[in-house]
């Protein structure tokens, strides 16, 4: 089987996570980008049919004041038969938008008049003219906008009409009853009606302009199409009759909810001979009338704009990704030339060849920090040979191999603190109590380009000198790895890979890294199998993060790691651990345990980073009583200050 380059695999795991977040990104913005759309379409829509709404009530709601006050002045007896004319004109001069008006009496109610009496006065140019309606052509009692309020004692807006023998235009009438008292007997005597004219309200539904084809209809109470961009459908046509023709049930289904006097914006059923393609459709009815009105949006000319930015997002980001993988090969191909070098130097290393050749490293960076690193520890193993067979007392070999180990161990992990005056940003505090000489616990934090810090903390398997160089290698990998790269789960990933090969001895670390961006408090990271740590949000409340679903570092090269994130507020805390602290165990063999742990945490929200991990020690020294230390404890406190 060929193996293949750790170049390979970043550059191929970089490829996949960035394709991976692509379509996760471009799925999100993809959905609230198009419900954004749709949701200001439709209180455009909303709105729009507010607005024509609005501005037909204004003709018809005042229409409706002038004959109910008319109807009251006929009940007091205020106006006389003689004065009904004049009052008519004055009433219509005041009243543009009035077409004419009718006081339409019973059958006989002036025996001297005949059958028939009901004065109308009516606009004819720029004049106001009057008649006197009735006769057998012309029975007005008879017809609904007469009948209907008589019979349901109740003002009623007619279904749209042409009015033959009297406007002879087409119009809609506004009726109200009158009553007059005969025999002290309050009697129905008649109708008092508005006529408008419809002309106003064609003129104001073609004004109607929505995206570039969308158009308005209005429906009558009945269904009747009052006002379409098809004036062969005006007072011809209901919608129920164009669904039937056009065999399309869902514009039979919203005619009815449109009759029954209800508002929605949704989407359109049925098919437009207007505009091809699905359409969006909002309607609402007028309160007066109970009339409706509906407003068609085609959805291709809704979404435009999203289908062309899409294109223009997806060919930016294949010429970015192609462009990001060639300038991830070439980096990663150099920086990580050395590290085959230093993999064999290791394994002689391991063999016992302390003096074996480094590569030589040219570059002031990590790499050449690792190549300090193994040239240290060629030197120190050296003196260590050299003092061993100076050493007569097995005892004392030993030990001497044990103070070297430990030397170099604490060599390798920041120990001075404050660590960073010049970063007011961020505060740290730390402490490595091995079990033995040395151990396999480690933590470590840098910052990288400047306004990015990286920590980590880890728990060898094992102990003793073993874990401290697995714990030595792992430590310098992660600073080597993280130097240009800023994905907790990349870097795991990486470490992973690198610490998987060649590892005969099956050790492995659980591990924690994050990444925490100073300017805006954003965290990422990753857990590989490690303790939870603890977060105190605002000196207030305490909670540990959730439990890692990743494995160990080191136990399966191929093994893909994920990362997660939180975003941190100014004065937020990170309280990280070994599993030293949770399974220290007293004499009765009793676990410190994670709810301990809370509940110092939380009675010491606001203690700084180096009194809390003090207040810790006390209770797990309390806890243990003097019994013997079984573990490693490592504890590490950041505090983020914005």
């Amino acid at each position: 089987m060929k193996r293949t380059t750790l170049s390979y695999h970043i550059i191929r795991n970089v490829l996949l996570f960035c394709i991976g977040l692509f379509l996760v990104t471009f799925s999100i913005y993809y959905y609230f980008t198009r419900n954004t759309i749709r949701d200001d379409t439709s209180e455009n829509a909303i709105f729009m049919a507010k607005n024509i709404v609005n501005r037909i009530e204004q003709v018809l709601t005042p229409a409706e004041k002038n004959p109910e006050i008319i109807a009251k002045m006929l009940e007091s007896s205020f106006l006389d038969k003689d004065s009904l004319v004049p009052f008519l004109k004055s009433m219509l001069k005041g009243n543009q938008n009035v077409y004419g008006s009718i006081i339409a009496y019973e059958p006989n109610f002036f025996p001297e008049q005949g059958l028939y009496f009901a004065p109308y006065v009516y606009r004819q140019g720029d004049s106001i003219n009057s008649s006197i309606l009735g006769d057998k052509n012309y029975e007005y009692f008879y017809m609904d906008w007469y009948q209907i309020p008589k019979i349901t004692n109740a003002p009623y807006w007619s279904e749209p009409y042409f009015d033959e023998g009297g406007g002879n235009v087409l119009m809609t009438t506004y009726s109200v009853p009158f009553y007059t008292y005969k025999n002290g007997q309050r009697t129905f005597s008649g109708i008092v009606t508005v006529d408008i004219s419809l002309e106003w309200l064609t003129k104001i539904m073609s004004q109607v302009k929505i995206l570039n084809t969308g158009y308005a209809f209005l429906l009558s109470r009945n269904g009747v199409i009052i006002a379409h961009p098809n004036k062969d459908y005006v007072m011809n046509q209901s919608i129920f009759t164009i669904a039937r023709e056009n065999n399309q049930p869902a514009l039979r289904e919203t005619g009815r909810k449109m009759i029954q006097g209800k508002s929605n914006f949704e989407s359109a059923g049925f098919k437009s001979e207007w505009k091809p393609g699905k359409l969006w459709i909002n309607y609402a009815p007028l309160p007066s009338s109970n009339w409706s009105i509906a407003v068609i949006y085609p959805e291709d000319e809704m979404f435009a704009s999203l289908h062309r930015m899409n294109i223009i997002l997806i060919v930016l980001i294949l010429f970015g990704l192609s462009v990001l993988s060639f300038v991830i090969y070439k980096i990663v191909k150099k920086l990580t030339a050395p590290l085959k070098h230093f993999a064999e130097s290791a394994r002689l290393i391991a063999a016992g060849n302390f003096n074996v050749h480094l590569p030589e490293i040219k570059t002031d960076d990590e790499m050449k920090e690792l190549h300090n690193s193994f040239s240290f520890m060629q030197k120190e193993l050296g003196d260590y040979v050299i003092n061993l067979k100076d050493t007569t007392a097995a005892k004392e070999k030993i030990e001497s191999e044990l103070r070297i180990a430990k030397e170099i161990q604490m060599s390798m992990i920041p120990h001075i603190f404050p660590p960073f005056p010049d970063l007011p940003q961020i505060d740290v505090f730390a402490v490595l109590k091995s079990a033995k000489e040395v151990g396999g616990d480690l933590y470590d934090f840098f910052v990288i380009d400047g306004n990015k810090f990286c920590f980590a903390i880890g728990d060898v398997s094992g102990k003793g000198v073993p874990a401290s160089l697995f714990m030595a290698v792992t430590r310098t990998l992660v600073r080597s790895i993280s130097d240009k790269e800023y994905s907790p789960s990349v870097i795991v990933g990486t470490l992973n890979k690198s610490i998987s090969q060649n590892n005969e001895s099956s050790m492995f670390v659980t591990f924690f890294l994050g990444v925490l961006d100073l300017s805006n408090g954003n965290l990422k990271y990753t857990n590989a199998g490690h303790n939870p740590p603890v977060i105190i949000k605002n000196n207030k409340e305490a909670v540990m993060f959730e439990k890692t679903k990743y494995i160990p570092v080191g136990l399966f090269e191929d093994f893909e790691y994920g990362e997660s994130s939180l975003q941190l507020e100014s004065g937020d805390k990170i309280f990280l651990y070994t599993d030293g602290v949770s399974e220290a165990e007293n004499s009765e063999n009793k676990l410190f345990g994670d709810g301990t742990i809370m509940d110092i945490v939380s009675m010491n929200v606001t203690a700084s980073p180096r009194e809390l991990i003090g207040k810790m020690e006390e209770g797990i020294s309390a806890h243990v009583n003097g019994f013997a230390q079984s573990d490693d404890i490592t504890m590490m406190t950041i505090v983020y200050n914005g």
